[in-house]
């Protein structure tokens, strides 16, 4: 039975190789091949363009060459390289379709091997157009055996300077170096294990420098095991091979397979870090991460969440275990495990205190070495997942104890969100002061959105809390429109207020709606630009006479009979003082006094409030609600830990 080259190599090879793949690849097999010395040589055609001795565009790889010491093709191993997809080392891991790899890159892979048993030197090229009998056997006196691929040619797929591709890898023989030692870890482990020491090299020929691997750059690792049963009861073994160093450095994290690291574990939505002072290895192998890589050995066929007949485990199940384990490694080896855990949440709960309830046990465990963002992402899915379920169920007649306790957490953490959504639109006010914005409309949303219309209450439409909470439960809010009709017709003598608009920015009804003749009460809103401190204070006071003539119409037209306006602007000393002439009230706020006056013979009442006060008195306010929030129970428990 015969292959068609080009068909496996087009279908059954990802187009995401790169030369990396091709070294990785080249060198592993020198290693199966028992090969203890192996020299990887690079070379470049560019001439790399420099500016006062600095590069300004490095050099890349054209040709690879690898050459070994191993066995060498002898007739078992060139019987297995003839065969697409061979079992011959299997137990090595090899898949028998690693070679193919080589033409997804490069268009022609040049072997040679010097084979001291046979007294031969054997040569072939592997192309698509590979013909099994065409190799050369040419006798000669050989010593040591010594194998070498070239490849040469690249595709072009992966350089082709007419469509302007170029794939290549830099050569950079340190990124390199570091890239196969990562990739190549488990497999040189596995083989120290065994006391077989390997060197491999790297060559830059264009200027013979060198990097090497030796197997002291190989740590030593410790195994913990864990199991895992899917959802048929079938038991899998896992082993996350570990080494945790008191030294300053990285954290190299990956899912291996057949010996060899596959990916990092951030690929799979677990995103790790050791803190300063550390750094370590975590490997994680098992047979069922063996029979689910694919043919490249950079990807599983593993589903993030779902299971079916051939997965069937998930990366969530995987990883969900894996913390638990990882959890308990930190802890041994890492004394500040604890305090690194409470800092992170700590940091969420300032953020996103309605998320606490939220996070996973596992999670907290571990909080301190996982991303941030990935924490909050993982328990704001839960928190939307307990909301619909919330949703499903109401309507019932009855409710289970945990259905009722479910639902008390959920508008309990609802309310968090609220109040954490508070702060935000507080420190969005306080920048609109500091620079001094002089936009009404967006002052005006930030209150209320212009242009309003609706009889239902919702708290998350407006932040009229900044005035006073009870403002947040207005049963009806009237459009511009509605204000111009409720003003038309009334004849009103600006004078010196033409620096105000002809009606107020908000006007909110209370009780009901203003369309039914029952007794209403209401409150209007005047927003001024937070530079108006600038102008002249006779003005500012006669706007505040312009809004009593706005409030006495509104109170006459719509038959209101309890009134508030509020004129939100910037109170300087010669204001105030104007305030206080025209019987205006301090009262008491954490910052500046808020000045009223009540109208006794409209039941008219004015405040006259600074956007700074403003500000401070809707801060004080919330702080109540955020300090009731951080000494919430699961809070407490975990920093009690």
């Amino acid at each position: 039975m015969f292959a068609e080259i080009k068909r496996i190599v087009d279908e059954d090879i990802s187009s995401r190789v790169s030369q990396y793949d091709v070294i990785f690849e080249a060198i592993t097999n020198a290693i199966h091949a028992n090969a203890t010395f192996i020299e990887c040589i690079l070379n470049s055609y560019d001439n790399p363009i420099k500016e006062n001795e600095t590069e300004i565009l490095k050099k890349k790889v054209n040709t690879i060459t690898v050459r070994d010491n191993g066995d060498g093709l002898h007739d078992k191993n060139y019987d297995s390289f003839c065969k697409y997809r061979t079992e011959y080392k299997k137990a090595l891991g090899c898949k028998g379709v690693g070679r193919f790899v080589f033409l997804k890159v490069y268009n022609y892979a040049n072997f040679k091997s010097s084979i001291v048993s046979y007294q031969v030197v054997r040569s072939f090229r592997f192309d698509f157009d590979f013909d099994t009998d065409n190799i050369e056997n040419t006798p000669n006196k050989v010593e040591e055996n010594l194998t070498e691929v070239t490849l040469t040619g690249l595709s072009d797929s992966y350089f082709n300077h007419e469509k302007h591709i170029d794939r290549r890898i830099e050569l950079d023989l340190e990124a390199i170096r570091e890239k196969v030692l990562l990739n190549l870890i488990p497999t040189l482990f596995f083989y120290k294990k065994k006391g077989v020491e390997i060197n491999i090299s790297f060559i830059d020929q264009t200027t013979s420098s060198a990097k090497f691997i030796k197997p002291t750059d190989v740590p030593d690792f410790k195994a913990r095991k864990f199991l895992l049963k899917d959802r048929e009861a079938n038991e899998f073994e896992f082993i996350l091979n570990h080494r945790i160093e008191n030294v300053n450095g990285d954290l190299y994290a990956f899912y291996c397979a057949n010996n060899r690291t596959v990916c990092d574990f951030s690929e799979k939505d677990l995103k790790l870090n050791f803190p300063y002072g550390y750094s370590g290895f975590l490997l994680l192998e098992s047979t069922y991460l063996d029979t689910r890589v694919n043919h490249e050995r950079n990807d599983f066929d593993i589903k993030p969440f779902r299971t079916d007949a051939f997965t069937t485990l998930s990366w969530d199940l995987i990883n969900e275990e894996l913390k638990k384990t990882i959890t308990e490694l930190v802890k041994e080896g890492i004394p500040e495990t604890m305090e690194i855990n409470k800092t992170k949440i700590r940091e969420i709960h300032e953020e996103r205190p309605y998320l606490i309830n939220y996070i996973e046990e596992t999670d907290i465990e571990i909080a301190g070495f996982m991303d941030k963002k990935k924490l909050i992402d993982n328990a704001k899915k839960k928190f939307d997942i307990a909301k619909e379920k919330i949703l499903t169920t109401a309507g019932k007649e009855e409710y289970t104890d945990t259905e009722l306790y479910e639902a008390i957490e959920l508008a309990h953490n609802e309310l968090v969100s609220y109040v954490n959504d508070r702060v935000l639109v507080i420190e969005r006010l306080k920048k609109l002061i500091d620079d001094k914005e002089t936009v009404e409309a967006i002052i005006h949303n930030l209150f209320m959105e212009m242009r309003t219309d609706d009889d239902y209450y919702a708290v998350g439409k407006n932040n009229l809390w900044l005035l006073d909470d009870r403002y947040t439960t207005y049963s009806y809010a009237a459009s511009d429109r509605r204000i111009r009709e409720v003003l038309k017709g009334i004849d009103m003598e600006n004078g010196d207020t033409d620096i105000l608009d002809d009606k107020p920015d908000l006007s909110l009804f209370f009780s009901h709606n203003p369309n039914k003749p029952e007794r209403l009460k209401s409150v209007m809103v005047e927003i001024k630009p937070f530079d108006y401190a600038s102008k002249p204070n006779r003005k500012k006071f006669a706007g505040i006479q312009q809004l009593l003539d706005y409030v006495e119409a509104f109170q006459t037209k719509e038959k209101i009979e309890e009134i508030s306006a509020f004129l939100i602007t910037e109170i300087d000393e010669k204001l105030e003082s104007m305030l206080r002439r025209d019987s205006y009230v301090p009262l008491f706020s954490t910052e500046s006094p808020i000045f009223h006056r009540f109208y006794t013979e409209s039941g008219i009442s004015v405040f006259v409030i600074s956007a700074s006060t403003l500000i401070k008195d809707a801060e004080a306010r919330n702080k109540v609600f955020l300090d009731i929030i951080k000494n919430q129970s699961k809070i407490k428990k975990i920093f009690l830990k």
